[in-house]
């Protein structure tokens, strides 16, 4: 089994996420979902573990694609931001489409986890700077095999 943390729209704000990271328990992954993708990098090396990141509509730094799938044990993760989609309807067919299990996007600051079918749609919300009343939040996929869970984490 495989944990991988993921966090999205962090806007250059982490503090607390070495310590969040830590009470999620172990972590084999970092995931970032774009809006300062580069934010937990230092934390991802100082872990060794593997980071990946897209890019978000307000990077505009670092060389993230826009668009990444991630294989982790036999699950095929579709990582975007989520500004270039109309609606979840859209992330679920293009998950389909690239023949993966999840689809994992940020930008709209709020959490999101849902199926749709055989496609798991998360959005972990924002570490930074949540909206519509929720919390700041991250979220762990724990992945056997193909088979994906999910924790979502409020802070």
């Amino acid at each position: 089994m495989t944990r991988a943390a993921v966090f999205s729209d962090t806007h250059g704000r982490t503090e607390g996420a070495p310590e969040a990271i830590r009470q999620a328990g172990g972590i084999g992954a970092i995931l970032h979902l774009g809006d300062y993708g580069g934010d937990l990098q230092k934390l991802a090396d100082s872990l060794s573990v593997p980071y990946y990141a897209v890019r978000g509509n307000c990077d505009y730094f670092g060389n993230y694609p826009r668009k990444r799938i991630v294989t982790i044990e036999n699950a095929s993760l579709l990582m975007v931001h989520g500004d270039a989609f109309r609606s979840v309807f859209e992330l679920s067919d293009a998950a389909k489409k690239d023949h993966c299990a999840a689809v994992l996007f940020g930008h709209t600051h709020e959490p999101l986890l849902q199926a749709d079918g055989e496609t798991l749609i998360l959005n972990p919300g924002s570490f930074s700077r949540p909206r519509f009343g929720s919390k700041r939040s991250f979220a762990v996929l724990e992945i056997d095999g193909g088979e994906i869970k999910v924790k979502m984490i409020p802070l």
